[in-house]
């Protein structure tokens, strides 16, 4: 199986012809699911669009609805989406399970997943949280607070959970009402939350959050077939990452346009951008999505214990880095030009 030890393609001919914007007659279609498609905290594929990486590329990046109830693997094993984003778990479970599914690139760096508390209610730490109600956005989230209890001594018994959904002001609402104690989700999760009017604070200690939250997995036996553009999809997801922290102003401003549901608040949506940039999506290794071996490694141990997977994976057997070269093809030069081209044809859509 592929590993994090086979050498990339350096200089190729896949590296040649993302540079070369006119050398595909007709879009190719790469076809995507996020974790959360709708959502300014995982930006950077609105910003590739708005700024024409994909279509001058040749390239149709297709997000797919991310409300769905199949397993986001078997999208992968069925060919449904070329590439699918997956949590630790998920790639972890997928390796347990000998599917042929391998990591490409590492979108978060670092786990958009927390536990909030309303900021001025009783619950100030994860140790208040025993014998309370959790609510979940989904199932998925059940591990989260697995993961975040044990790291403080409490067992899943010790508190109930209860999956609530993630409609903001159902979120809110169940807080707010007493139903749950806590709430158990992602950063899009909290947001709508707090775009709801109800601020909360996040009481996920850092050592458990330091550790890859979202990759970009890719089923092998189809790799070489959608090589071009996957290679072209993570160039422009990189790039479009690399906006926020360059030029957070023009970043607000395509999302706004983008996702306008997100910013009848202007707070929640600057909010979003910030932790997305400054946070979940900001560069940790040398180059942008370089899978992290080590990290890998040392995040099995709860995973483990919990009986997720079987026992230790070594991480070269679903870690893939011949994608990183052509996903860092690009130079911040050609980012700031296509950057101030969306400025100068969109003046309107500017914030102070």
């Amino acid at each position: 199986m592929t590993g994090y030890y086979r050498k990339p393609m350096v200089g190729g001919i896949v590296g040649a012809l993302l540079l070369a914007s006119g050398s595909i007659a007709s879009a190719q279609t790469v076809n995507i699911l996020s974790a959360n498609e709708a959502s300014c905290d995982l930006y950077g594929v609105h910003i590739a669009k708005a700024l024409g990486i994909y279509e001058d590329a040749g390239v149709d990046a297709n997000m797919l609805s991310s409300e769905t109830t199949v397993p986001y693997v078997a999208f992968l094993s069925n060919g449904d989406a070329d590439l699918t984003m997956l949590d630790s778990a998920q790639v972890l479970q997928m390796a347990n399970a000998n599917q042929p599914g391998a990591v490409i690139y590492e979108v978060m760096q670092f786990a958009p997943e927390g536990i909030f508390v309303l900021s001025d209610g009783p619950i100030e730490t994860l140790e208040d949280l025993r014998g309370k109600t959790i609510g979940l956005a989904s199932d998925r989230d059940q591990i989260t607070v697995i993961i975040a209890l044990d790291s403080v001594g409490i067992s899943i018994g010790e508190v109930s959970t209860v999956v609530v959904g993630d409609s903001g002001p159902l979120m809110a609402n169940s807080l707010t009402s007493g139903q749950v104690a806590a709430f158990a989700g992602a950063a899009s999760d909290r947001a709508g939350i707090e775009a709801a009017g109800v601020a909360t604070h996040n009481i996920t200690p850092t050592a458990v959050s330091q550790n890859v939250g979202n990759s970009y997995a890719i089923w092998i036996p189809r790799m070489e077939k959608i090589r071009y553009p996957a290679s072209v999809f993570l160039r422009g997801l990189a790039m479009g990452n690399h906006a926020g922290v360059l030029d957070r102003n023009t970043t607000g401003a395509i999302c706004r346009q983008a996702i306008p549901e997100q910013w009848e608040d202007l707070d929640v949506g600057w909010g979003l951008i910030d932790y997305s940039a400054n946070v979940l999506n900001l560069k940790r290794t040398k180059r942008f999505g370089e899978p992290q071996p080590d990290v890998w490694a040392a995040v099995q141990k709860p995973y483990i214990a919990l009986g997720e997977i079987d026992g230790f994976i070594e991480p070269a057997t679903f870690l893939d880095f011949s994608f990183i070269d052509d996903a860092n093809a690009w130079t911040t030069l050609e980012l700031k030009h296509r950057l101030a081209a969306w400025r100068e044809a969109n003046p309107d859509a500017l914030m102070d």
